[in-house]
């Protein structure tokens, strides 16, 4: 008994220094390990397609070549049509920021000029001319900063190259990388990591594959919509609503704001109707687009949703925003987990 008591104690010290070891590693190697991440979530977020065509009868070696022949396409298409005109319409939409400080400024002169008997005190005019430069300096260097990302991409080809070559094989091999995966958990807990796995898998699967479906319909109908009544820079607009609706409940404020501002460089009338669209294709999205894709909500109350929105915004900027609400719902998962499986063992004894 001595003897087994002693053997568990050096397997443990064993794979409790082999684990730290590993981590310590992978920190020091951080910069090589991007293209294995971007690829675990290229074959993560595939992997249910390539398992739908594999389910007609098609070998799964053929059905992940298919896929990557249509994603092919697309990317091709979106790189060699879309990033050179996205480029050019944040140049122009920089090179008019000056013009939409400047309507901004005369909508302020109008509102006094309308309740002169308000007239600002010269103190407050100073603070939101002020605001208002801060604003135009912060549009500026968010523009460049977008543009300036978009070309680098470029520098990280190699790394965009090789991760699809990885998520191909993890692709392939996936059955085999779970039950490796799998083995590496003690028999005692197994059954209850992978029912805890499960859960989480059904939460970010629902809200990463879902939300960028519908982060897609949203971001073509805002900028068709804008479009439509005459707003220039139709395009960013949709590409920033598609972005937004990543953010759950802020997301149509985010988008409104540049929409009405560009909407005044045109007229007072367009920034109008750049705000009833933001509101049609949100009754849309709330009345037909998510019920029909996501099928169910994460569970999350909206009060919970902002307070995580604004934690994971204060600790990780806007990475924390996107994994705000995904993260909140796991934790809720896996705390609901431990507390039934604790209440079931205190009732148990």
């Amino acid at each position: 008994m001595l003897n087994t008591n002693i053997k568990t104690v050096y397997r443990r010290l064993f794979l409790g220094t082999v684990s730290i070891a590993g981590l310590y590693f992978l920190y020091k190697v951080k910069i090589i390990l991007v293209p294995f991440i971007l690829a675990f979530f290229i074959a993560y977020l595939l992997n249910p397609l390539v398992y739908y065509i594999e389910n007609k009868k098609v070998p799964r070696g053929l059905a992940i070549l298919l896929v990557y022949m249509v994603l092919f396409c697309m990317v091709t298409s979106i790189m060699v049509f879309g990033v050179p005109y996205i480029v050019e319409e944040f140049n122009q939409l920089g090179n008019i920021i000056p013009k939409l400080t400047m309507e901004i400024r005369g909508i302020i002169s109008d509102i006094e000029g309308s309740y002169s008997r308000f007239k600002l005190p010269q103190a407050i005019k100073a603070v939101i001319d002020e605001r208002i430069k801060q604003g135009e300096e912060l549009l500026i260097n968010m523009l460049r900063a977008g543009a300036d990302s978009l070309v680098k991409l470029f520098s990280y080809l190699l790394g965009l190259i090789i991760a699809p070559v990885f998520a191909f094989y993890m692709l392939k091999d996936a059955e085999q990388i779970k039950n490796s995966f799998v083995l590496t958990i003690p028999r005692k807990y197994r059954s209850d990591i992978m029912a805890v796995l499960r859960d989480l898998d059904e939460i970010i699967s629902a809200f990463f594959r879902g939300h960028l479906i519908i982060s897609l319909i949203v971001g073509v109908l805002t900028g068709v919509g804008m479009y439509l009544v005459g707003l220039d820079f139709a395009f960013i607009i949709g590409l920033i609503a598609g972005i937004a609706e990543l953010v759950p409940y802020l997301g149509p404020f985010i988008t409104a704001v540049p929409a009405v501002f560009l909407g005044l460089l045109v007229s007072k009338k367009t920034a109008v109707y750049a705000i009833i669209i933001v509101l049609i294709v949100q009754q849309l999205e709330n009345a037909v687009i998510s019920p029909k894709i996501l099928g169910k909500s994460l569970g999350l109350h909206p009060l919970v949703v902002i307070f995580a929105l604004l934690a994971g915004g204060e600790i990780y900027g806007f990475a924390g925003i996107i994994m705000a609400v995904p993260g909140a719902a796991a934790i809720k998962a896996v705390l609901r987990y431990i507390y039934l499986k604790l209440v079931d063992e205190t009732g148990s004894a």
